[in-house]
């Protein structure tokens, strides 16, 4: 019974002349003409657990649920696998096996990073996905939570990616990785009343929690979709952190003007006047993180062939987050107090 097998099938599906697959550390996605389907995997990490048929169904419908608000119309429902005892069907006859998500299928080429790829991203489109994510943010609730419950979230997250990048399977430049936790920790303790400014005012929301370029449909109409469902906590964040990263992720891609863009609107319309050295500590918090989900590919079979490209992504993540450290420390905001100290 090889569910991967059988729905990588053209025939396993009422209408399609083809399927794409594509796997991920979480799941496989099948791409038909007009639908995706995604299926998880029977994974256990320290920030999910799809180990069992219970948590795939769960986390199935969590995933369409969350991303209702941003993706309206897209993500259709949850999909039963079943096996009649001799072939597997999508339907209703014979025994659970699993579950999927479907999706209606978008245009790849509508998506921000294609389209910033090919270097033609109309400025409308841009300024009308960033209005819709604005609107989002402040219509969002804040989080419940104090300044330093804040703050010490920010410095669990960092200390558990600074811990797994130092790990000696991966042979990393340990200085680097150490001189990075170091800046983001120090920067956190100094700067703590510019974070419980930033809960006090309201900033700190459930977010989207994964927003890069590749998770935005601009045409024909701004969607951002794949919000994280498997670990609430994991959209919780300072609103300034989430465009901090797709401004990072843009920039990775060789268009940070786009990214601006986004953090500009934001601020315009909400009024939020974010401090750069708060968008600096962010972007090298993120690109940390980033590192670490890169050479994470490492641990696992499917990508055994790919340690040069892994590897080398993850040292760019490591380079750009040491040049943001570097920046948060030489902003006027940060010298001006070192001065008064």
């Amino acid at each position: 019974m090889d569910k991967v097998r059988f729905l990588s099938r053209p025939e396993s599906y009422a209408h399609t002349q083809e399927v794409l697959v594509r796997e991920t550390h979480m799941s496989f996605v099948f791409l038909t003409d007009d639908h995706v389907y995604k299926l998880k995997k029977p994974v256990c990490y320290d920030f999910l657990n799809f180990s069992t048929l219970e948590a795939r169904h769960k986390y199935c419908r969590e995933e369409v649920r969350v991303n209702k608000v941003l993706a309206p119309d897209v993500y259709l429902g949850v999909v039963a696998m079943r096996f009649d005892g001799e072939h597997l069907s999508l339907g209703s006859k014979g025994v659970l096996v699993d579950w999927l998500v479907k999706m209606r299928r978008l245009p790849d080429e509508y998506m921000l990073d294609n389209l910033l790829n090919n270097g033609r991203v109309p400025m409308p489109w841009i300024q009308k996905a960033a209005e819709k994510l604005t609107n989002f943010y402040l219509s969002t609730s804040p989080v419940c939570m104090s300044g330093h419950q804040y703050r010490e979230m920010i410095k669990e997250k960092v200390e558990i990616d600074i811990n797994n990048l130092l790990s000696q399977e991966f042979g990393l430049y340990k200085p680097q990785i150490m001189g990075i936790g170091i800046d983001l920790l120090r920067f956190l303790m100094h700067f703590s009343f510019l974070f419980d400014l930033r809960v006090s005012e309201g900033r700190v929301k459930e977010c989207h929690g994964d927003l890069r370029p590749e998770h935005i449909c601009l045409f024909p109409e701004p969607l951002m979709i794949d919000r994280i469902e498997f670990n609430e906590n994991l959209r919780l964040m300072d609103i300034a952190e989430e465009l901090s990263f797709l401004t990072l992720e843009c920039e990775v891609l060789g268009f940070s003007e786009t990214g601006e863009t986004f953090i500009h609107f934001y601020r315009l319309k909400s009024k939020d006047d974010i401090p750069e050295e708060l968008i600096h500590f962010y972007k090298a918090k993120r690109a940390l993180l980033r590192a670490w989900l890169c050479i994470h590919h490492l641990l696992e079979k499917v990508y055994s062939d790919q340690e040069i490209k892994w590897r080398g992504k993850c040292e760019n993540y490591l380079n750009i987050a040491s040049d943001y450290c570097e920046k948060m420390f030489n902003s006027t905001t940060y010298k001006r107090n070192e001065s008064h100290e």
